[in-house]
């Protein structure tokens, strides 16, 4: 809706045009006047009487108040009723329309404001309501054909240009508005806000060249304009010319020479030319500096550690990184991000040992950092540290409780330590908690590999068919219950078709090779089952049992000698396989 000020100075000016009218005019009937007829013809002609014209005008005044206090039901009441009494006059219609728009009646509202406009066309207020509520109901032809009659009317209006401008990019004609914006220029001359406007629409268009020159025109109006300095050398940097680049910088830096934005810019030049002593001392003296605050720091820091992990072999940028990270944690100790950045580069940099550290550092900074107490405890878990993982899993639980990760990799590490009771309690409870299918699914492959192992064959099918609903391309699970299948020799054709699916979501997986293996052996099929269980072994990654199976698999095929090598070899890998040592006549 347009600004309270405009709409009661036309609506002051439409009064005024009422009134001269009415004064001037008495073919306009607002009531019936008995004792007034026209003897030259049968039909009665209605005279407007000072008394009718002056409760139109008090309608009228009334119903504006009423709309202004919000009580639009009366305003209706009232705005109607001066209409009755003052018609044809364009700052009633303007009255109802905006009512009627702003009750969000777009058709009636519609028809008064093209009421308004039939009678006063030069008047820009009554266009720019009427636009309104062509934009409302979703005319966008109507609302362009408005604004360009009205600057065919007003071609140098420059609050009719700017609206055309405006309207013309949110429909997209970004071009169009750039020539209307191009207009208000030649009439105001050079404008840094209509500049940034133009500019807006370039960025839509992807016209990298125009934005360049259209900065340019702004840095004329604001040489020192830092941030203008800095857009423009992003543009340079984008169109691959670096020295121009380079030159804006400098320039910057000579307005402000602390500057992080532009410091760290000037470094990237550096670091895209592989500059590498250069670009870390920039940074350094940067993030050393106790003048600087924090957050730029930790801003500078991150954002040299993003570079690192698109290119973690570069030797350079990771000496680069670790001096920064260093030189960080020098002067802010206490600071639980800088410890998180740097476990994030060390995880990134396989230095474990410093990023556990790290992350022990940040939790006991942030104990309410849960992506922390997440990395730390998988960190734990897959390092094999189960006793740690679980002892921080409790911790955790005290400042980020109901977590459904955290919980997740405690009853992990307990069913690897083969404590299954707290295994069974820590994953339902991570079941229950809010996630993504695909980790649901997961918990729930879990939780079947944990019930498999204390032959709670009906728990363990229930949680297995649970994650392979959750997402039907979890191998894990798919190959678990097949093989737990195949090993009760229940449901082999449907074992199959899970171990088939899981082998070709990850074909070269020794375990699925294998289990695809036993299903076949399970099913008398042996020459298939020692292909796979061949393939198995073939990676190079095939365990004591996948080496067992390849034994009983021999002895099937009747090659007893063959059978004993793979038995032995079994043994060998694993001792506690004790019962290979009847097969192989050992006391």
């Amino acid at each position: 809706m347009l600004n309270r000020i405009y709409i009661f100075n036309t609506i002051a000016i439409g009064f005024l045009s009422v009134l001269i009218l009415v004064s001037a005019c008495t073919t306009t009937e607002p009531v019936v006047n008995a004792n007034e007829r026209d003897h030259d013809q049968d039909s009665v002609r209605i005279v407007a009487t000072e008394e009718n014209l002056s409760q139109g005008r008090s309608y009228f005044i009334r119903g504006i108040t009423a709309m202004e206090l919000g009580d639009l039901e009366a305003a209706e009441v009232l705005l109607t009723r001066a209409e009755a009494s003052l018609p044809q006059s364009s700052g009633v219609y303007f009255a109802l329309a905006e009512l009627y728009l702003e009750m969000e009646d777009y058709t009636t509202g519609i028809l008064y404001g093209e009421k308004a406009v039939e009678l006063d066309p030069d008047n820009k207020w009554f266009r720019f309501l009427l636009v309104d509520g062509y934009q409302a109901s979703g005319n966008n032809t109507e609302v362009m054909n408005q604004l360009e009659e009205l600057h065919e009317r007003l071609p140098s209006d420059l609050e009719v240009l700017y609206m055309k401008a405006q309207v013309q990019a949110q429909m997209g004609e970004y071009a169009r508005s750039n020539k209307t914006y191009e207009r208000i220029l030649n009439l105001t001359g050079p404008d840094r806000s209509i500049h940034y406007q133009r500019i807006s629409n370039f960025t839509r268009l992807e016209e990298t060249d125009a934005i360049i020159e259209e900065l340019k025109k702004v840095l004329k109006l604001d040489p020192g304009n830092i941030n203008t300095l800095l857009m423009l050398n992003q543009f340079y940097i984008e169109q691959g010319q670096i020295d121009d680049a380079h030159e804006v910088l400098k320039k910057a830096q000579e307005r402000n020479p602390r500057h992080p934005e532009a410091l760290v810019n000037h470094a990237d030049i550096h670091i895209n030319r592989e500059e590498w002593e250069i670009a870390g001392r920039l940074l350094q003296d940067l993030v050393g500096d106790t003048l600087v605050s924090s957050g730029n720091k930790l801003e500078i820091v991150q954002y040299i550690i993003s570079r690192f992990s698109n290119d973690p072999g570069n030797e350079s940028l990771r000496q680069t990184t670790a001096s920064l990270i260093n030189t960080l944690l020098d002067t802010e100790p206490g600071n639980g991000l800088a410890h998180a950045m740097a476990a994030e580069f060390y995880l990134k940099s396989d230095n474990g040992d410093q990023s556990l550290y790290h992350l022990r550092k940040t939790v006991e900074l942030m104990p309410e950092n849960d992506a922390a107490w997440r990395q730390l405890i998988q960190s734990y878990y897959v390092e094999g540290y189960y006793e740690k993982a679980i002892a921080s899993g409790k911790k955790a639980n005290q400042h980020v409780p109901e977590d459904a990760f955290i919980q997740f990799f405690m009853g992990g590490s307990y069913f690897l330590l083969e404590k299954y009771d707290e295994a069974i309690m820590w994953l339902k409870a991570a079941s229950e908690l809010p996630s993504r299918s695909a980790f649901r699914s997961i918990i729930f492959g879990t939780l079947g590999d944990t019930f498999a192992s204390l032959d709670r064959w009906k728990d363990a099918d229930d949680a297995y068919e649970e994650a392979i609903t959750l997402d039907f391309d979890n191998d894990v699970a798919l190959n678990n219950y097949a093989y737990y299948l195949s090993e009760r020799e229940e449901r082999l054709d449907q074992a199959k078709n899970m171990a088939k699916r899981a082998l070709e979501l990850n074909p070269d997986n020794s375990a699925y090779l294998d289990t695809m293996g036993w299903i076949y052996y399970k099913m008398g099929d042996y020459e298939s089952a020692h292909k796979y269980i061949n393939a198995s072994i073939e990676t190079g990654d095939a365990s004591a049992e996948v080496m067992e199976h390849m034994g009983d698999v021999y002895d099937q095929l009747g090659e007893p000698d063959r059978a004993l090598y793979w038995w032995q070899k079994s043994l060998g890998e694993d001792k506690t396989r004790t019962h290979l040592k009847e097969r192989l006549h050992i006391n």
